[in-house]
């Protein structure tokens, strides 16, 4: 999982209990299209940016489906979480259009900005396979402290709290808000971007603890 920014060195992953309730809450969505096929949650947290990779595997093949979505954050409006809420809805709304078309889609392989619920948020499509990815990781003798993951499970299961609270982190992200006049203006855009399951966002959402 490639992030956008250039800056994005260090991560940490979502914490488990995060990627568990992220990965029911899609099973749930999205049972009736499931059958046998396999969910990967791989959710990334780096110092300016939130990564999710939500991979589907339909059983038997080896190229899997990645929706990925990116985002900013900022420490000063300790609004990871939000964002996380974000993304997960993004990444939903690219998995439905993906699987009512049959996978006949044009999603961009590159990061590519769209607005999405008055966010900025930057949309990729790939078809690595995350253990495959992985076994190749191996291979080439990558280590998990060459790729510069944190790799104490504290840390992991702290590691919101720590984008929120770290003065070493981002500033402000305010350009990533779009204006009222803007979201008005681009009302009609964002109704088939918003196009999906609002999983964590707007009314009745599910809640993330």
């Amino acid at each position: 999982m490639i992030p956008r920014l250039k800056s994005s060195k260090k991560w940490t992953s979502f914490p488990k209990e995060y990627s568990d309730q992220i990965q029911a809450v899609f099973k749930e969505n999205f049972a009736q299209y499931l059958d046998n096929a396999e969910l990967i949650i791989e959710g990334r947290i780096y110092q300016e940016e939130i990564v999710l990779r939500v991979g589907y595997l339909e059983e038997g093949r080896l190229a899997q489906a990645n929706f990925e979505v990116s985002m900013s954050y900022s420490q000063e409006q300790q609004d990871a979480v939000s964002r996380i809420h974000n993304c997960v809805d993004a990444a939903a709304s690219m998995m439905l259009e993906f699987l009512e078309n049959e996978g006949e889609v044009d999603f961009p392989y590159n990061w590519k900005e769209v607005p999405f619920q008055g966010k900025k948020v930057y949309l990729k499509f790939s078809t690595e396979n995350s253990n495959l990815e992985a076994e190749a990781n191996k291979l080439l003798g990558l280590s998990e402290d060459e790729m510069l993951h944190d790799t104490n499970e504290d840390e992991d299961e702290d590691a919101l709290s720590r984008a929120e609270q770290s003065e070493e982190l981002s500033p402000p992200r305010d350009d990533e808000d779009y204006s009222e006049e803007n979201e008005s203006a681009e009302e009609d855009e964002e109704g088939s971007e918003d196009k999906g399951p609002k999983m964590f966002g707007g009314k009745g959402k599910k809640q993330l603890h």
